[in-house]
């Protein structure tokens, strides 16, 4: 029996967060043990949480993924310093951290396959064989690796004819998901990926804000930043620079974009 990995990931991005996890919760002797969204309240929350291998991003406010590994304790007796890997969109940091004794070194958007490398590799440091996990009737029930979702094609986009922004579909690993605009709370950017937050639930998916937007009524919804766009029914309060959404959650209104902003909202209140 494969003994459990307990993970910890540690990235000021939720769509990195979401992405990590589908991956650890693929793998039967991965656990996520912990998370955090900057490195300051990890130092911390890993005594607790003890995990074996952290997944680190670099850019981060308040403290750097290379700041967090120079102030990392060394090993002791009642817990060995954990393996780290890096996750990260910058190349360049990758003898900083080589320096550090890191584990690995991901670029993101890492797919599945690379992952699973990382973690072959956490293994064979600890003397644990690769070899699949086996159930009784032999049959692996390790996934087979999978690449991170292909950009989506313009015939995975489709609208009923005649019926424009009643729905559109898009593309979470496999599977197309059918969303609804009105269903839309607001939506998250990272890079190439965007977190489309739903009443009941979040979708990660593989594309650009530019092209959600040519999807969607324009009237219905409002770009705050260069990162958040929000559906104009779903804000519940604007309190100066921060507007509020009907799930609590707070986006800050760009500087660039705040004159459009304040626009459209003043519309809203004639």
């Amino acid at each position: 029996m494969q003994p459990i990995i307990r993970c910890f990931i540690i990235d000021d991005e939720a769509p990195a967060h979401v992405l990590l996890e589908r991956y650890i919760k693929r793998v039967p002797y991965l656990l996520v043990v912990g998370q955090t969204y900057n490195a300051v309240d990890a130092l911390f929350e890993i005594e607790q949480a003890k995990p074996d291998l952290i997944f680190l991003d670099i850019e981060m406010p308040e403290m750097t993924g290379i700041e967090f590994l120079k102030a990392l304790p060394a090993s002791r007796p009642n817990f060995p310093r954990p393996a780290v890997v890096m996750v990260t969109a910058y190349s360049e940091y990758a003898v900083q951290g080589y320096e550090h004794d890191v584990l690995d070194y991901l670029l993101k958007p890492t797919p599945f396959e690379r992952f699973m490398q990382t973690i072959n590799k956490y293994k064979a440091r600890q003397g644990v064989s690769t070899a699949p996990v086996t159930t009784p009737d032999s049959t692996p029930n390790i996934p087979t690796a999978e690449p991170v979702p292909a950009p989506i094609a313009e015939s995975e986009l489709t609208e009923p004819a005649g019926q424009k922004g009643n729905f559109f579909l898009v593309k979470e690993d496999k599977k197309l998901i059918r969303v609804a605009p009105s269903d839309i709370l607001f939506v998250e950017s990272d890079s190439d990926y965007l977190t489309i937050h739903l009443s009941e639930r979040s979708i990660l998916t593989y594309m650009t804000m530019g092209k959600l937007e040519s999807m969607l009524p324009a009237d219905e919804f409002l770009r705050v930043n260069r990162s958040y766009l929000i559906r104009l029914g779903a804000i519940k309060e604007i309190d100066g620079n921060l507007i509020t959404t009907l799930n609590g959650k707070r986006v800050p209104i760009g500087v660039t974009y705040r004159e459009r902003v304040m626009d459209v909202l003043k519309r809203m209140m004639r």
